[in-house]
């Protein structure tokens, strides 16, 4: 058998001395079953241990979780143990340190705050003492910079001094790990997460075995750093390394919560499961177990879970354990529980919970306070942009909220505006969303508006199977109306009336009083606003019926009144409207609308006083003077205004008219400021007071903020025709005719007219008056300026000093025209003749006629010189007219004359271009007779070397040089006679070729003349060959030639002979160029050297010197060939060596 060799656990005991033992006795106490603490306490103190012994001994009553053992020894050390060794005062620390690390933990863990603060109260006091004795003790420092990051003072630097002291702590005693996770704790406060890590790692790698709450803690920041995958692998190596650590499983759960999937979902579950059976009072568990139970349904469990959690000391925590809770009591439909939960969640954690937010914003739209509302999910739009939820929330809230300002209302529905077009480009099929949104474009962009609509309504009919409600019909009728379209304004109208209708007859409506009453009421505003399109189908009968109809049904609603007033009035039937806008006062009486179409009516009438009185009522008595409505304002200001043009003013009241009129309408600019229509009356005014360079300022600045106020336009003219800029008045007028198509408005050309008459534009004043006579014929008016345009007009033709009689004739009739229309007004009453206040008077009228009459008798007195003088004019043009044909024939024949003289000079010049070609013909041919008499020779050996010839000979070979002299200048002057033949060939080939030819006879002639001119020049140069047959020779033996590729120069035969040689730089002057390089090549190739025959040493004359292979003809054809006389120094001489045929 084997023996056992298992090995019996040591037992840990604490050995303390006797007192006064001389054999070193000691009382050992076992660990393992520590006695009571009084027992303990009783020995120490009896023994007089040392102090190092109590702290011991209280330590291992802490680690065994016997707290008030352990307290009771520490406190007691102080005075009891015994104090006289060496290292007391270490040891005196260490236990103050213990004693204040545990009263840190307690406050730390402790959830009171007067309790949390009680017990940090005592661990200070601690710490103060132990700071006596050792202060700059690494372990020490240590623990009182922990207690610094237990505190979380976050008024104070508390976290910068301890840093400093970890810092000190890690230079000074580098092993100790505590300062380097303290350290990491620090980063990760400040969102440091990399230095944290770092120090956690450098934490990991000092201690002798991992721990796990290190890395949880590095799990912790790869999390904020959005490294997921690091951080559940560090969560995961911390379980591990300890399986029941509760940090790491809430770590772990809340990643796999984050991945939405199944089965994550449920281990995440099952962690914080275990994480509560461990410690039912983690808050992150409680937190999360909460969250799981309110999906399940069961809300009370998780209400209850979340009221744990909210008892701890972390405000994130709490914040999401109050959001649960208002959560729970919001499902429950306990509004005012689940508005304060809300609430508290927001201000748990200086407001940074999003969701709180939201839920808070709920509860304020349920508890109708919808500014507060749109705060809160303000707040969550901005935290969560694209969050469509919210997007849609606050849309609607923008869209619908009441503001007391009208500044902010608008403001909040251009942000509405805003937030539903982003939500709209996310979810484009969201009906309720385009509603809403059409709704605000309804004031701004009506056709976008309009598209809103109808897509809404597709939606609904195609996806929600809904027919459009008759509220959203009519509101697309509305639109189109605005728009101008008022056939499908109709349609829609009446498609919106249908469906209302049809809602009304079924039975769920007729049991349905409360429903059907509202109904009713949107059925009226349907049919009213029917009615009014076909007002602008012009169909006023048939709207005429319907507003009957309307009354007759709803006796008080009072637009139908003022509608079918309006109707008589546009009629002109001043009456009836009058009767109808009074029946509208019996049903409305406090309607400022009603009274000012009454007011408009007097206006309308120029019954100033009744309409100043209307308007006066309603400033005094609607609105009681407190806010006045502007339009009554400025129309009163109209009145005032309008009083100045009366005929019958008074002067002295000119300015209180004036200043009233400008009291109201400052009135109205101060509630408006953007309206034009009170800013155009202050420059009326302004212009009524003629200072014209403000009026004139005020509407320029009324036309720039809008240019369609046709009002504006008109009286910048008019104040530039009162400052007599004529043409500057001409062009606003007529800008203002074409910007708003007045083309034919009669008042507009008068006022055009008046310019161009000022502008002394009398024929386009005269056609603008014309025109606006087409329009008012009975305008007396414009029948007296018409006259005395016409009149002027006439003046200004016969006060010229040239005039036709046309132009007096149309005088003459513009004259008999006007004193017409001065006499026809000069015969009726004034009456007839009063447009604008203005009158006009019969005797000036009659004075022009008088004065017209007159200045016919001068037209026709003139009339008789004018034609005098257009006869004289037409004698002196038919005059004038003969000369000028006379003149252009003479000129005709002169030209023809020149032309005939070219032509003869150009045939002439063509005559002598054929002549000359025709006796330059042989001369051109000479080189090809010499070329067939050389190859005659053609037995003989030939070399050719630098332009040099070799002719062997039986003889010894000379140079000729007298002979090769002659040849040169023949050869030059051949040369230049080609060229200028050339020259002369090719232009009369171009005469030729313009004058398209010749006929045979001239072709003929020039063979003649050719033939003739050969055979004269041929007589010529025999006898000059003749005469020069004697030639200088010079040649070269074959043995020198043998010795020497080149040929040498023999002796020259006489000093005579070498003289006659040109000098060697004659070669080289220009005349030796004046052909180019390829005609030089072109006469080597056409010259054919002459092969002579000498005897060696021969010292007769030429003369008698035959040329081997040449006949008596061909000597004829010679001079040809070999060139010109001996004189010509235009080209090198070629060197002759005559060889001989004996070898």
């Amino acid at each position: 058998m084997e023996e056992d060799n298992d090995e019996v656990p040591e037992i840990r005991t604490i050995a303390i001395p006797l007192k006064d033992s001389q054999e070193d006795e000691v009382i050992e106490i076992n660990c393992s079953e520590l006695p009571d603490g009084a027992e303990v306490l009783s020995i120490l103190e009896a023994e007089e241990a040392k102090l190092s012994y109590w702290i011991e001994v209280a330590l291992e009553y802490f680690r065994q979780d016997r707290v008030q053992p352990f307290m009771e020894i520490l406190e007691a050390a102080g005075t009891r143990a015994g104090l006289e060794y060496d290292g007391v005062k270490q040891d005196q620390m260490r236990a103050l340190d213990i004693l204040a690390a545990y009263w840190m933990t307690q406050g730390y863990r402790e959830r009171a705050k007067d309790k949390k603060q009680d017990f940090f109260s005592k661990a200070t006091v601690l710490f103060n003492t132990a700071d006596k004795i050792a202060m700059y003790e690494w372990s020490h420092l240590t623990v009182r910079a922990w207690f610094y990051l237990f505190e979380r003072d976050k008024s104070t630097n508390k976290y910068e001094l301890a840093d400093q002291q970890f810092n000190y702590v890690v230079k000074t005693y580098p092993q100790n790990v505590l300062p380097l996770i303290g350290k990491a704790v620090i980063a990760f406060n400040k969102k440091d997460y990399k230095t944290a890590i770092f120090y956690f790692r450098k934490a990991i790698r000092q201690r002798r075995y991992s721990i796990a709450d290190l890395r949880v803690g590095i799990g912790y920041c790869f999390a904020k750093m959005g490294l997921v995958d690091k951080s559940k692998l560090a969560f995961e190596r911390a379980l591990e390394l300890e399986p029941d650590n509760v940090s790491a499983m809430c770590g772990l759960g809340i990643i796999l919560l984050n991945t939405l999937e199944q089965d994550n979902l449920k281990i995440a579950v099952n962690l914080f499961g275990r994480a509560y059976h461990a410690q039912p009072d983690q808050p992150v568990a409680l937190v999360h177990l909460a969250n799981h139970f309110f999906f399940k349904g069961e809300v009370e469990r998780a209400w209850q879970l979340s009221w744990h959690a909210a008892s701890n000391d972390c405000d994130s925590i709490k914040a999401e354990a109050f959001y649960q809770m208002g959560r729970c009591r919001h499902t429950q439909g306990q509004y005012d529980g689940a508005y304060k939960y809300y609430y508290q969640a927001r201000q748990a954690n200086n407001q940074e919970h999003t969701l709180a937010h939201y839920g808070l914003g709920q509860m304020y739209i349920h508890r109708n306070e919808i500014e507060e509302a749109i705060k809160c999910f303000e707040v969550v739009h901005q935290r969560l942009p694209h969050n469509t939820d919210t997007m849609k929330i606050l849309g609607s809230l923008y869209a619908h909220v009441q503001l007391a300002d009208p500044a902010r209302t608008n403001e909040a529905r251009q942000k509405g505006r805003d937030v539903l077009a982003k939500y709209l480009n996310i979810e484009a099929e969201d009906c309720e969303a385009c509603i809403d949104l059409a709704q605000l474009l309804e004031s701004t962009d009506s056709k976008k508006s309009l598209e809103l609509y109808e897509r809404a309504i597709d939606l609904l009919e195609a996806f929600e199977q809904i027919p459009p409600q008759p509220e959203m019909l009519n509101n697309v009728g509305a639109l189109h109306m605005s728009m101008k379209q008022f056939d499908k304004a109709e349609h829609y109208f009446k498609k919106a009336k249908e469906s209302l209708e049809e809602q009304l007859s079924s039975e769920a409506a007729q049991f349905s009083d409360r429903r059907a009453a509202p109904e009713r009421s949107h059925l009226l505003t349907i049919r009213y606003n029917l009615a009014r399109c076909l007002e602008h189908l012009c169909r006023t009968s048939e709207a005429e019926q319907m507003y009957k109809d309307i009354i007759s049904e709803c006796p008080g609603y009072t637009d139908g009144y003022l509608r079918l007033g309006c109707i008589a009035r546009d009629r002109h039937q001043v009456y009836e409207a009058s009767l109808s806008f009074k029946q509208g006062v019996q049903f409305d009486q406090s309607s400022p609308v009603v009274w000012t179409l009454i007011g408009n009516l007097h206006y309308a009438k120029n019954e100033w006083m009744p309409a100043q009185k209307k308007f006066e009522f309603i400033l005094s008595k609607i609105y009681n003077n407190k806010t006045p409505d502007p339009y009554s304002l400025v129309a009163l200001g109209n009145v005032w205004i309008e009083q100045l043009l009366n005929p019958s003013r008074k002067k002295e009241d000119e300015k209180k008219y004036m200043d009233r009129a400008l009291q109201m309408y400052q009135k109205a600019l101060k509630l408006e400021p953007k309206n034009m229509y009170a800013a155009n009356g202050i420059g009326c005014v302004l212009a009524y007071k003629r200072n014209w360079n403000d009026a004139r300022d005020v509407f320029s600045q009324v036309r720039e903020s809008t240019s369609e106020f046709y009002d504006v336009w008109m009286n910048i003219a008019h104040v530039f025709m009162e400052r007599e800029q004529w043409m500057s008045a001409v062009q606003m007028y007529s800008s203002a005719m074409k910007k708003f198509r007045k083309e034919n408005d009669a008042m507009l050309l008068h006022y055009l007219a008046k310019a161009y008459y000022r502008a002394n534009m009398l024929s386009e004043a005269k056609e603008a008056l014309e025109r606006a006579m087409l329009d008012q014929l009975d305008n007396t008016q414009l029948k007296f300026n018409y006259a005395i345009v016409l009149k002027k007009s006439a003046k200004e033709i016969l006060r010229g000093h040239k005039m036709t009689s046309q132009q007096v004739n149309t005088a003459i009739s513009d004259l008999t025209f006007a004193e017409k229309i001065f006499q026809y007004i000069s015969k009726n009453d004034d009456r007839q003749a009063s447009h604008t206040g203005m009158r006009i008077s019969r005797t000036a009228c009659s004075e022009e006629a008088k004065n017209c009459r007159d200045l016919l008798t001068q037209a026709k007195h003139k009339l008789a010189a004018a034609q005098t003088q257009d006869e004289e004019e037409r004698r002196l043009i038919e005059k004038q007219e003969k000369e000028k044909i006379a003149l252009k024939n003479k000129l005709m024949e002169e030209a023809r004359a020149r032309e005939e003289a070219e032509k003869k000079r150009i045939e002439d010049a063509k005559n002598l271009r054929l002549s000359f070609i025709e006796m330059t013909k042989d001369v051109l041919r000479l080189p090809e007779i010499v070329e067939e008499k050389r190859r005659g020779g053609g037995g003989r050996k030939r070399r050719n070397d630098d332009g040099d010839e070799f002719v062997n000979d039986s003889s010894d070979a000379g140079n000729y040089d007298g002979e090769e002299g002659g040849e040169d200048g023949e050869r030059r002057e051949r040369r230049k006679k080609d060229k200028a033949a050339k020259k002369a060939s090719r232009k009369k080939r171009e005469r030729r070729d313009s004058d398209g030819g010749s006929d045979s006879n001239r072709r003929d002639e020039k063979k003649r003349k050719r033939k003739e001119e050969k055979a004269r020049k041929l007589e010529e140069k025999l006898s000059a060959k003749q005469s020069a047959k004697i030639k200088s020779r010079a040649f070269l033996s074959s043995s020198e030639s043998s010795d020497d590729d080149k040929p040498k120069p023999a002796a020259d035969s006489s000093d005579e002979e070498e003289d006659e040689r040109p000098p060697v730089n004659e070669f080289d002057s220009p005349d030796s160029n004046a052909g180019s390089d390829e005609e030089m090549a072109a006469a080597k190739k056409k010259k054919k050297k002459a092969v002579v025959d000498s005897d060696e040493g021969s010292d007769n004359s030429d003369d008698d010197r035959p040329i081997i292979g040449a006949s008596d003809e061909d000597d004829d054809d010679k001079p040809a060939a070999g060139g010109a006389s001996s004189g010509s120094d235009s080209d090198v001489p070629k060197e002759k060596v005559v060889e001989s045929d004996s070898d």
